[in-house]
This record gives C-alpha cells, sequence and structure tokens, in this order.
C-alpha cells in the first residue's frame, strides 16, 4: 500500500475504502514503523482536506498497533512523520513524548533533553522531533556531517545535564547545545565520505580505488541525489584522485554504476548521475531501459547488455522481462513485414534471440521464413552490424536453405567480420565446399579493399584452414589492408562507424604477435615497394599512433633511410595536409555534393545543348564543356588534398611552441592591446573564431614560435610589435570530456 494509491482512491471519493484498507494494513503482522512513515502523505492530504478528525485517529490506530507489537522505538518511526503530516496535535506531542519514555528508560537526564528540545512545550514539531532524533542517536566518538555544507565533525565529549556537545572538524573545537547541534549537524556514519575526508584520509583513498562506483553514489547523496561528471571531476581532482588519472578512474566507477539498479546515467559529455529514492530491480531497470528506447539495435545492446550482467552477478535472467523484449520485437517485426522495411531481417532475429533467451518455442521461426523466401539475403542483413546477431543470421541461413546455404555463405562470405569470416570458411570446407570456391570469394574482396577490409584482415591474420589462402602472396595482401584503410578513412562507400571498426580491428591484427606477420612481410619486399608501403602507412593516422609508429619503425630497421635529408616541419611540409576529423566530413562532404549534383548538372547541360544541332555554332555547347573541363579540374584538385590529409588529434597540438592546432595570444609590447589567434587546417577555418589557414603567409611566419617571442604584426586593427604570452590548443573543443 502506497501513499499516492490511497491518495487516488480518496480523490475518487471512496473515504470509506480508504479507511479499511488502513485498517487491513494496522491488523497485518509484517508491517513495520518504516511502511507506516511512507504512508504520510495521506494523513497530509486529509488534514488539507479539512478532515483532520479522520486523519489523526488513522494516526493513532497505527502508532497504538506498533507500540503494542513491536514496541516504542518502532512505533516512533512512524510517529514523528505522522506529527509532522498533522500539522500539531497537543495530545499527539504528549503520546510521543511518552513513547519517547518508554523507549529510552535509560538515557541519561531524557527529560531535561525532552524539555530542550521542547516537545512537550511549544517548539516547533519539525525542530522537536529532529533534536531528540540527532541527540539521542549520538554519543563522544560518534561522528556528524554538516546539514548546510560539505563539512564533518566528531563528539569529543557529551554533557547530559545540560545536554551540551564538545565537537572538533579538525581543525577547530566548538561547543553547542542540543537543539543548535541537531539544526546545524546530522549523525553520521564511520565510513561516510564526509568523515572519511575529514579524519581518515588514507582509508577514503583506498576505498575510491576498490570502490568508485560506491564513491560516486556517496558523493550525489551530498549533492541532493544527482550531479554530473563534469561537476564530479572538479570536486575530486585533485584533491582526491590525479589528473592524469581521472579517466581511468570514471571509466572504472562509469562501468559500476551501469551494473547498479538505483543508479541512473543518462546523456554523455558530461553523463547527468542520478541516484533514485526507491530500489528499482535490476530486471525492471533493463525492461524501462528498453522500452524508453526506439533504435532495434540500440535495444538489442540494452539486451545483450543484461545477459551479460545476469551472468557476472551469477544470476538468472528474467523470462519475464525477456519475454517482454521478444513480444516488443515481433510486434514490430510483423509490421515491418507488412510495410516491407529492411529492417525486418535485424528485428526477426532480434526475437529469435530473445526468445531463446526466455525459453520461447518457436521464437526462431519468423527470421527461417523470411531468408526462406528472400532473393537477396545481402540486403536482409546490411542492416546488421552486430557480430552475434551475424553469426546467428549465418546459423539460420543454413537451418532456412538447406539445398543452397552453401552458396549463399559463399556470396555473403567477403563481408562478414574478420572473426565471422573464419567460422562460416571453415564451416564451408567441413561440407565439402572446394577450396576453389572459397579463393573466388577472397579475389572478390581483393577487387573493393575498403569494402571488404575486414575479410582481408581475416586473411592476414591467417585462416584456420591455411589452404584457403593459397599462394596469395602477403605484400600483396598488405598493400590491399592498407588501401582498404585509406578508402575508409575518407569514406570512399564505408559508413563513419564502419571505418572506425575497421581502424580498431586492423590495429589489433596488424600488431597480433609482436607484429609477426608484418615482419614476415617485410622480409620479402625490396626498397622501392617498402618506399611506397612507408609512405602509405605514414598516412594512416586511423591505426594511432603506437601502431601507425611500430610499422614505420619496423621498415625503418629493414629499410634505414638513405640520405636522408633534413626533418621538415609539419607546417612546411607539401606532402601532407592537417585536418580536423570535422574538416575532413566536412570537405567529403563538398567531394560529394561536387559529383553527385554539379557534375550531374554539368552532363545534363551537355546533354541538353547537344540537342540544339551544328555543335561548332553552338555557344551554350562549349560553355558546357569547359564547365565540365573546370569541374573535372577541381575534383581532381580536391581529390589530391584528401590524398594528403591527415586528421590531427587534440593530442597531436604542440604546447611548448606555435605549431598546428595552436591558439597563440600575444600582447602589445607597449600597452594593453592582446590579438588571439587559431592556426588550423584549411578546411577548419572559421575567421568568426579567429581560426586561421596554418599555411597562410601571416600564421607560416608564426611558426615555431616560442613564449616571449616578439612578433611585428601590420595588418587590419593589428599593428606593432607583440609578444606572444600565451599557448592554448585549438582543437580542445574537439575532446571528448570523458575520455
Amino acid at each position: 500500500m502506497e501513499s499516492k494509491e490511497l491518495i487516488e482512491l480518496l480523490a475518487a471519493g471512496g473515504v470509506g475504502e480508504v479507511e479499511a484498507q488502513w485498517l487491513r494494513h494496522v491488523e497485518a503482522d509484517g508491517v513495520d514503523g518504516a511502511a507506516f512513515a511512507r504512508l504520510d502523505g495521506l494523513i497530509a492530504e486529509l488534514v488539507k482536506r479539512g478532515q483532520g478528525q479522520l486523519a489523526e485517529t488513522l494516526a493513532w490506530a497505527a502508532i497504538e498497533a506498533l507500540a503494542s507489537r513491536k514496541g516504542p522505538r518502532e512505533a516512533l518511526v512512524a510517529a514523528g512523520p505522522f506529527l509532522l503530516a498533522l500539522g500539531d496535535s497537543q495530545e499527539l506531542r504528549r503520546e510521543v513524548t511518552d513513547l519517547y519514555r518508554a523507549a529510552y528508560p535509560d538515557v541519561e537526564g531524557l527529560e531535561a533533553l525532552l524539555t530542550e528540545a521542547g516537545l512537550p512545550g511549544g517548539r516547533p514539531v519539525r525542530r522537536a522531533v529532529r533534536t531528540l532524533e540527532v541527540c539521542l542517536a549520538v554519543d563522544a566518538g560518534h561522528y556528524l556531517t554538516s546539514r548546510d555544507s560539505h563539512r564533518a565533525a566528531r563528539i569529543e565529549n557529551v554533557d547530559r545535564s545540560g545536554w551540551t556537545y564538545e565537537i572538533t572538524t579538525g581543525d577547530d573545537t566548538e561547543t553547542l547545545g542540543a537543539v543548535h547541534l541537531a539544526d546545524r549537524f546530522a549523525p553520521a556514519a564511520p565510513d561516510d565520505f564526509q568523515v572519511l575526508r575529514h579524519f581518515e584520509r588514507e582509508r577514503l583513498a583506498q576505498r575510491m580505488l576498490r570502490e568508485p562506483g560506491d564513491m560516486v553514489v556517496a558523493i550525489c547523496r551530498m549533492h541532493d541525489d544527482k550531479i554530473d561528471s563534469d561537476r564530479l571531476r572538479d570536486f575530486l581532482v585533485p584533491d582526491l584522485v590525479a589528473a592524469a588519472d581521472w579517466k581511468k578512474w570514471w571509466t572504472k566507477a562509469r562501468t559500476e554504476l551501469k551494473h547498479n539498479p538505483n543508479v541512473h546515467l543518462e546523456g554523455r559529455s558530461p553523463y547527468e548521475i542520478t541516484v533514485l529514492d526507491d530500489a528499482v530491480h535490476f530486471d525492471d531497470r533493463m525492461v524501462k531501459e528498453f522500452d524508453s528506447k526506439r533504435d532495434p539495435a540500440a535495444q538489442c545492446t540494452i539486451v545483450e547488455q543484461y545477459l551479460r550482467d545476469c551472468k557476472s552477478r551469477n544470476e538468472s535472467p528474467s523470462a519475464t522481462a525477456l519475454r517482454h523484449c521478444h513480444d516488443s520485437f515481433k510486434k514490430r517485426a510483423e509490421r515491418a513485414i507488412r510495410q516491407d522495411d529492411h529492417r525486418a531481417g535485424l528485428l526477426w532475429l532480434l526475437v529469435r534471440r530473445s526468445g531463446a533467451a526466455a525459453g520461447i518455442e518457436g521464437a526462431e521461426r519468423g527470421i527461417i521464413d523470411l531468408l526462406r523466401k528472400s532473393d537477396d539475403l545481402g540486403a536482409v542483413l546490411a542492416p546488421i552490424d552486430d557480430a552475434g546477431l551475424l553469426e546467428l543470421a549465418c546459423d539460420s541461413i543454413v537451418e532456412a536453405r538447406p539445398d543452397d546455404w552453401q552458396e549463399r555463405l559463399l556470396e555473403l562470405l567477403p563481408d562478414l567480420p574478420t572473426n565471422l569470416c573464419d567460422r562460416v570458411a571453415t564451416k564451408l570446407m567441413d561440407a565439402g565446399r572446394p577450396v576453389a570456391d572459397l579463393q573466388v570469394a577472397i579475389q572478390t574482396a581483393m577487387g573493393s579493399p575498403a569494402r571488404h577490409c575486414e575479410a582481408l584482415l581475416w586473411l592476414w591474420d591467417g585462416p584456420s584452414k591455411p589452404e584457403i589462402a593459397g599462394s596469395l602472396p602477403a605484400v600483396t595482401l598488405l598493400s590491399r589492408i592498407v588501401r582498404g584503410l585509406q578508402d575508409a578513412r575518407i569514406g570512399h562507400n564505408v559508413e563513419k562507424d564502419l571505418g572506425k571498426r575497421i581502424a580498431n580491428r586492423a590495429k589489433s591484427v596488424l600488431a597480433a604477435r609482436n607484429y609477426e606477420r608484418f615482419e614476415q612481410c617485410i622480409e620479402q619486399i625490396d626498397r622501392p615497394m617498402a618506399n611506397a608501403l612507408r609512405t602509405q602507412i605514414a598516412k594512416l593516422d586511423t591505426l594511432g599512433r603506437v601502431v601507425k609508429e611500430d610499422l614505420l619503425n619496423r621498415l625503418r630497421a629493414r629499410f634505414p633511410l638513405q640520405d636522408a635529408k633534413p626533418e621538415v616541419a609539419p607546417w612546411a611540409r607539401e606532402d601532407r595536409l592537417y585536418v580536423t576529423e570535422h574538416g575532413l566530413s566536412r570537405k567529403q562532404a563538398e567531394i560529394d555534393h561536387h559529383v553527385n549534383v554539379k557534375m550531374k548538372e554539368n552532363a545534363r547541360a551537355i546533354g541538353t545543348a547537344a540537342e540544339h544541332g551544328d555543335l561548332s555554332e553552338n555557344s551554350e555547347y562549349k560553355f558546357a564543356l569547359e564547365e565540365r573541363d573546370l569541374l573535372r579540374a577541381m575534383l581532381a584538385q580536391m581529390n589530391n588534398e584528401m590524398a594528403m590529409a591527415v586528421v590531427l588529434a587534440p593530442e597531436d597540438v604542440p604546447t611548448d611552441h606555435v605549431g598546428v592546432g595552436t591558439r597563440a595570444v600575444f600582447r602589445r609590447v607597449d600597452g594593453g592591446q592582446t590579438y588571439e589567434v587559431g592556426l588550423v587546417g584549411p578546411w577548419d577555418t572559421d575567421p568568426k573564431q579567429s581560426l586561421l589557414n596554418y599555411k597562410s603567409p601571416l600564421a607560416q611566419r608564426l611558426m615555431g614560435k616560442r613564449i616571449g617571442d616578439i612578433v611585428e604584426f601590420a595588418h587590419a586593427d593589428v599593428v606593432g610589435e607583440f609578444e606572444l604570452t600565451e599557448l592554448h590548443n585549438a582543437l580542445e573543443s574537439s575532446t571528448d570530456p570523458e575520455a
């Protein structure tokens, strides 16, 4: 029984039913004081409606039942909230005072405390009850936390003759009376966050390392049960967590919080962390989060995480919760079939996955029927990017198409994720499929390295059955992989998320077994091939700094640079163009518009002009041809720039001198005028934000300057000698605060 339900019943005119339910609650043996205390909202609502007599009668019934069955202390748990909800009642004041006498008969000076608190007298009820609750709960050696600040105190001595308390905050000692103590402080456990912070820093440091999630919950409680990750960082760094350790610490804490059913995480950069007042069951939390999403892929992630969490908790997943997910997926899958939605395959796979986890018979029928009838399995599987679901899809194809599953899987093989490629290829060979058939699929992958890069990485890592790769030269395979990564980086027929996944997989596969396969490969190549490979790898910023440098270092060790020229500063290099990820995307969008809009419009213009007759006298035709040549030249230039593009990450920006990505602040030598400028790539410039192209003459003059250097400006409003006073990172806004 909850206050909300009873208030709704009361609003519907069911006063008699409310009273009857209350009395049934009173007569129930298992109901404790806390359960009744949660019903104080009904008492307050009755008073608000002018039914104070009924409210007091119900309160008396509960208090008397608790006192007789469970004792005076249990009755006090509900009596305080009821007294506050009633506003005031002299008779109930006297009853509650007697309950305190019965509950604490051995407390020295109890009568003096009752008088000091003012419960029998006229002190406001809230203040009187709070004074009694605090003073009867603490003694010498106990801890307190401040009600209006993040301070903690320890009680050093209690004088019960006058009910005064000597307390220390570590830096200061003071003496307070009972009422003032309760006004300013609340009892605290020895392991309370603020207590540990003020009195046991070493213990707190250990708990911060062992239990970061619990510590975040404790800090949330100090901030009215809600805090965001930015404020959390400000609260902890550098006092309790070193700035350099924040990322690792927050990642661990966030993982623990995601598994805590009483914590809600929302948003990103910053996260909003909320501690819930009422315990939310682990299974109910999953269902609620599942229902809050509309994207089936996001719902799949929630279900998979739930199953992993159940396993880590050593708990069985709730069949009821999983059935709810199954039914939701099934309803959407049936609708997708009716509407010819391309996500039908994904939804039916989710029906099968959640149904199998819930033990529902026949959950596989939907996907089996769809795969049996489909003429284009590639289109059915296209919306699926989860490796586990793709594996389930392949198994379903075998079940759905017993006569031609081998041909279908051979067609799909080049498009599968790296790990699944090996499983499917092995299954085909075990079924008697000739190696030659698999090598046809391999040639398909070699012909389109960006689209099929994961299949190429499977071949590089080594199939379980080595004969599949045959005599394919390692250097040929490596050059195709590098080409695929390069094309994926600049968005050639590869979505951004897929490009990131391919890059992450490539880093893992290329570095496997301490670059063993790469070492074997470069043992078999000559210097010209090594130089070409070096140039290609140097542009692959998606591999990350560590893997890229490891590959280049191994090439240098095998093929030392000859007649090496002096190292050229990054901003002076003619073969590179430094840009941000955002700038690269913006340029790719420009190229797409150029190809798909401008050049197509020009092609139509040429065709239209050609229909006008004699081409030798047709000026419109000539203009259209000239525009075509111009557009082609522009496209060639843009593609050349894209080939030189190197994505600059915030961590690559120098901090000791002006470089690409620097924001420099200059101050006029003979006055207070300042001039601030950020130096970025040509696709990231923004005059309104003072972001200039680093290749411009002005920017090139500033490159390499250090704090204290003098620069003479003579343009626009900036004229005279200026001293470089500050260096900042112009790409800071591109960083993820959680990283």
